[in-house]
């Protein structure tokens, strides 16, 4: 009798402890900005529902048109997944609320495509050129090349024409309503295959930027130290799972990634699994760079201290927990 007795308080206390984990569990929202490779770990999340592990029921909303640091500050989600573009305009303007908590990759996988018909730099003098809306990644980053790589100067030698990312923008290079594009992959492997012309490829031409980033409030850190702890590691979990596991990967860009072919969709995951950090931490030296991009756009970026844009405390102790090590183990 005793022994029933021990067995049915055992029971019982298992099946509380499972209640408890379910009560646990915190629903998260993360919006985020563009359809590319670099947005595979945060979709993997949501299929597999990587977060559970760490007691979250994750959600992902694309922000469209807005820019998801408008989702972030209107407190429509806690977290979002971008390039730093977004946080270094805001700290540059005086609005230094954002924060970057992991960075997965630095490098740029973006390209200047042109027409076939020209050739070089002086020959797109007097042309237009499709970027990224107003402010935006696409809209830095091109002002910046043509600028500082092809001495080219944008809105004089150059006419701008803002159409939005390279789903769009692809699109306008392809009716000729502009001469060339700032392009971001899979459009690069793209335009390749179609016979467009590469003018310059920003990553050959050394460019080092915070390309894909998850960023939160500055109060949301401070305030919910062990969210932000555990959204991290569902991500660090999920890009594990990305560098890992071809597979799972591929069948997840095909879901999302919908119109591009197999190979483009292949060598987009080749590509971005090379650039893909396993340990994302967020980098000053990185941050230097891209604060240095943005002064061709904000001469006001260079008094910028890059220390306030990052806080590297939570991947530095997950990675020193053995988290990360134990994920490449499995």
């Amino acid at each position: 009798m005793n022994t029933l007795k021990c067995l049915v308080v055992c029971c019982a206390l298992a099946l509380a402890g499972t209640s408890f984990a379910a009560a646990k569990i915190e629903s998260v929202t993360i919006g985020y900005s563009s359809f590319s490779g670099d947005y595979v770990p945060l979709w993997i999340a949501i299929e597999d529902q990587v977060g559970k592990k760490y007691g979250l029921d994750l959600k992902a909303i694309y922000a469209g048109r807005t820019r998801p640091q408008q989702l972030l500050a209107s407190g429509e989600v806690p977290f979002i997944v971008a390039t730093g573009t977004g946080v270094l305009t805001s700290h540059v303007l005086g609005v230094k609320d954002q924060v970057i908590v992991l960075t997965s990759t630095n490098k740029v996988p973006s390209a200047l495509f042109t027409k076939p018909d020209i050739k070089s730099a002086e020959e797109l003098r007097g042309k237009t050129v499709a970027t990224g809306r107003p402010g935006a990644f696409g809209d830095t980053m091109v002002r910046y090349i043509l600028k500082a790589k092809l001495g080219l100067t944008p809105d004089r030698d150059v006419k701008l024409l803002a159409i939005g990312e390279a789903v769009l923008a692809f699109p306008a290079l392809e009716k000729g309503v502009v001469d060339g594009a700032s392009l971001t992959m899979p459009y690069t492997l793209v335009a390749k295959r179609m016979g467009y012309r590469e003018l310059i490829d920003y990553d050959k031409a050394g460019v080092v930027y915070p390309y894909n980033t998850v960023t939160t409030l500055r109060q949301t850190a401070v305030r919910s130290p062990e969210l932000v702890e555990r959204v991290l590691k569902t991500m660090i979990d999920a890009i594990s799972i990305f560098k890992t596991n071809k597979e799972k990967s591929l069948a997840v860009m095909k879901k999302y990634m919908r119109g591009a072919d197999e190979q483009i969709i292949e060598d987009t995951y080749e590509n971005t699994r090379a650039r893909s950090e396993e340990v994302p931490m967020p980098s000053v030296e990185v941050i230097k760079s891209a604060l240095e991009i943005l002064s061709y756009q904000y001469p006001q970026a260079k008094q910028t201290d890059p220390n306030l844009l990052i806080d590297p405390s939570f991947v530095a102790r997950i990675e020193q927990s053995g988290f990360i090590r134990s994920l490449y183990k499995r």
